[in-house]
């Protein structure tokens, strides 16, 4: 049973951040919490708070919970609520019952992994969130009464204008800091005005009037001529108007064309109408191939955007503090220059690559919370192993190269034998190293970039 001691096991400090809004019914598994009667007089206090739960009505519920989340010191925070309503699914983070704790716990955990500075930027803000609350995924909102059918609440809680969180979406997406997680809905909007609110309409394909009706027609083998049944009929036999021809047997006499639609204005036949889209705010009308079609997905973070969360600013598993590593194009340039060396004073340096091979198969055994944390650990063991005079950087989300100044292969081994034993020390899950080693001097050539791929691909892991 989860208790008030519990909590204080995992940080006395907690409690004092458990707020709850609304009438409060106690119950022996509740932790202590200070109440408040209204959203407004929390947000006066300007204090960031950890837990939120909400017992409110329907109505005053989702309006609190706007104001939580557009509120900076708030709209992080984890917040639960007594009965679901219609913004809960996309601003809350579940019910408020007995198990509360271990997703909150999770919550804590992650929010302490976080080190993007996210404040002033909503894009960044997006990503904290989509971080801080395990498995929460961007839902799009239907939106029925507003032209534009779809919103997402969270965004418009961060500033983000309805009709320009799509477009603002696709941008992230294609930074890859979000991917999408489920096509929701396919819309299509007028070309003239961007409204959802169309009336599909059948027309006439020769005038485009919409006053047409099904017709019942005959064709007369004899003239040709054809017209409305009606017009055929002469008491209770069939004769063409026309020829006045006595129609006895159909298929012999005469049959029915499959043009079954008439239009009222033009008088044409024809057998399928032309389907346009009207607009009930512009009264535009455009053909279907003419509208803008859209599609709504539900995002949620794409493994760029947890690292980019994890570390502010490189996005590969290797984290090295700043002075640690280098650009791409400074490490090309110094291992460049070094080979130059190295023929000019007869030296010897050693390049190592490192691999992480199973990052996200060890992050989905682990968790996300507690995967990152172990990763966050192997990062401060693997400092140990770099020298001050080493060079770093990372080339792939997954690898890191190292430059070695004056190292032979040989000097190599009491290395290899650390980084094998950071591989040991892991507990449960492992993730699996890829190590390989270069020496310079050597035939580079111009491209030293092009020359390192290629003899990394060539070379053998240790």
């Amino acid at each position: 049973m989860t208790s008030k001691l519990s909590l204080n096991a995992i940080n006395n400090c907690y409690l004092d951040n458990f707020v709850w809004i609304g009438p409060c019914h106690q119950h022996p598994w509740h932790p202590e919490f200070e109440t408040f009667n209204s959203v407004e007089a929390l947000l006066e206090q300007g204090r960031t708070v950890e837990l939120i739960v909400l017992s409110l009505q329907a109505e005053e519920q989702d309006k609190c919970l706007r104001a939580l989340r557009k509120n900076d010191s708030t709209f992080l925070s984890h917040i639960l609520v007594c009965h679901e309503s219609a913004l809960s699914p996309y601003l809350a983070n579940g019910l408020w019952d007995a198990g509360y704790d271990e997703c909150y716990q999770i919550y804590q955990l992650k929010k302490k992994q976080i080190k993007l500075d996210y404040h002033d930027d909503p894009r960044y803000k997006l990503l904290t969130y989509l971080w801080c609350h395990e498995n929460t995924i961007l839902e799009p909102h239907s939106v029925p009464e507003k032209t534009y059918l779809y919103d997402y609440p969270l965004l418009r809680c961060f500033g983000i204008n309805p009709e320009e969180s799509f477009a603002w979406l696709g941008e992230l997406q294609k930074s890859q800091l979000i991917e999408k997680a489920e096509l929701s809905n396919r819309l299509r909007f007028c070309p003239s005005c961007h409204s959802g609110h169309l009336n599909y309409i059948d027309v006439c394909p020769q005038c485009h009037s919409i006053d047409t009706e099904l017709q019942s027609s005959l064709h007369c083998f004899n003239c040709g001529h054809v017209g409305a049944q009606a017009s055929f009929r002469k008491l209770n036999t069939l004769s063409c108007p026309n020829c006045l021809q006595s129609l006895r047997h159909i298929g012999v006499d005469y049959d029915r064309p499959i043009e079954n639609q008439h239009c009222n204005s033009c008088q044409t036949l024809f057998v399928d109408a032309v389907v346009e889209a009207k607009c009930l705010h512009c009264q535009v009308s455009s053909k279907l191939n003419d509208l803008h079609v859209r599609n709504v997905y539900s995002f949620k973070l794409a493994i760029t955007g947890r690292t980019l969360v994890r570390q502010g600013r490189s996005l590969s598993w290797f984290a090295l503090e700043p002075g640690e590593q280098m650009t791409s194009a400074q490490f090309y340039w110094l291992l460049d220059w070094q080979n130059k060396l190295a023929k000019r004073h007869h030296q010897t340096h050693s390049i190592l690559s490192i691999q992480m091979l199973n990052v996200d198969e060890f992050l989905r055994a682990e968790g996300e919370a507690k995967g990152f944390a172990q990763l966050d650990a192997l990062q401060d063991r693997l400092r140990s192993v770099i020298r001050v005079t080493d060079a770093c950087s990372n080339y792939t989300r997954d690898g890191l190269l190292m430059l070695l100044p004056m190292t032979e292969m040989s000097q190599l081994n009491s290395i290899y034998k650390k980084l094998f034993d950071l591989k040991e020390l892991q507990s449960t899950s492992k993730i699996e190293f890829s190590v390989k080693a270069l020496t310079l001097p050597a035939e580079i050539g111009e491209n030293v970039a092009e020359w390192l791929t290629d003899q990394l691909v060539k070379a053998k892991p240790i």
